[in-house]
């Protein structure tokens, strides 16, 4: 159960960082529209909630899930924007 809540939570991460107007061209290699955007932000938003609600069911003490929930999200930050790096990186500067 742990493992399932550890990847919604990274890939809520990647989809927030795809829903950002640089994490797209860097992502996705194209612009999306506003509404696509936000779309794909809510999806992102929408796996982070059901990544805590995963921890709360699989936590004995739900009190620990809650203050270890934002440690984990914040390793997830830094893998998104990790991924985000390396993606730029190979793929090289767009013209």
């Amino acid at each position: 159960m742990m493992v399932a809540a550890i990847l919604c939570g990274q890939c809520g991460m990647l989809l927030l960082a795809a829903g950002s107007i640089r994490g797209s061209d860097i992502i996705l290699r194209r612009s999306l529209s506003h509404l696509l955007r936000r779309s794909i932000q809510a999806a992102g938003m929408l796996l982070l909630v059901l990544s805590l609600v995963l921890q709360l069911r699989a936590a004995q003490a739900p009190v620990i899930a809650l203050i270890t929930w934002p440690g984990w999200i914040s390793i997830e930050i830094v893998l998104a924007a990790l991924a985000c790096t390396v993606l730029n990186d190979l793929r090289g500067p767009r013209r």
